[in-house]
């Protein structure tokens, strides 16, 4: 079984402290093969916003990531409205699926469709479970776009993809420079650089993080 897929091992890894929601660039990863996450969590009537940058070396560790960490916090928040905190329960798959059985609401359902959805990718290949990431974000963010409170992933497989999706999104480029403190120049450069400066690579998600933020 993947290392990933165990609850133990994120458990152990928060126990150890490292911060798995601003993940930076492991030193021992492929950087042509890293993936980058976005993931928020806005609600409305509790004023709460959660935003956070990382950086997986690969689909699987991502995928425990998003199955033993987000989603978790996320659906947990979502389900206990008296709560103003953002709580991780570290729990087992099949744990986390009886809990969420358990709440009256009508969007229990929505939610063990989307735990089911992501774990039958565990029996995918490297390619293929990057591939079924990018279409589950997809689906994920529609359904969990409302009005109240708001989930969004978004997976990039390079920093060009996050350089362009950046760019794409905003129609004037002297409001992105003012915004973020970047120009498209320098924000293309930062994200060239990634691939062949390691000061780059160890600072790249801290960036992400302090200057672009969240990007619904």
């Amino acid at each position: 079984m993947c290392k990933y897929n165990s609850h133990y091992y994120w458990e152990g890894t928060l126990a150890r402290k490292t911060d798995v929601w601003q993940k930076h660039f492991d030193d021992t990863a492929d950087p042509h093969q890293v993936l980058f996450v976005n993931t928020t969590l806005i609600d409305y009537p509790r004023n709460t916003l959660d935003n956070n940058w990382a950086c997986y070396p690969d689909s699987k560790s991502l995928l425990g990531f998003l199955l033993y960490m987000y989603l978790p916090m996320a659906f947990y928040f979502i389900l206990h409205e008296e709560t103003e905190k953002l709580l991780i329960p570290i729990a087992s798959t099949q744990e986390l699926l009886k809990s969420i059985q358990k709440m009256n609401r009508e969007d229990a359902s929505a939610m063990l469709s989307t735990i089911e959805d992501l774990v039958s990718f565990w029996e995918l290949n490297e390619s293929a479970c990057r591939t079924a990431l990018h279409h589950f974000c997809r689906r994920f963010n529609e359904n969990w776009y409302g009005y109240n409170t708001i989930l969004h992933i978004g997976i990039f497989t390079s920093t060009q993809a996050i350089a362009h999706h950046i760019l794409e999104e905003q129609e004037f480029p002297e409001v992105l420079e003012e915004d973020i403190g970047l120009s498209s120049r320098q924000l293309k450069e930062l994200c060239e650089n990634f691939y062949s400066d390691t000061f780059t690579r160890k600072t790249f998600v801290k960036i992400l993080n302090n200057k672009i933020g969240c990007i619904i």
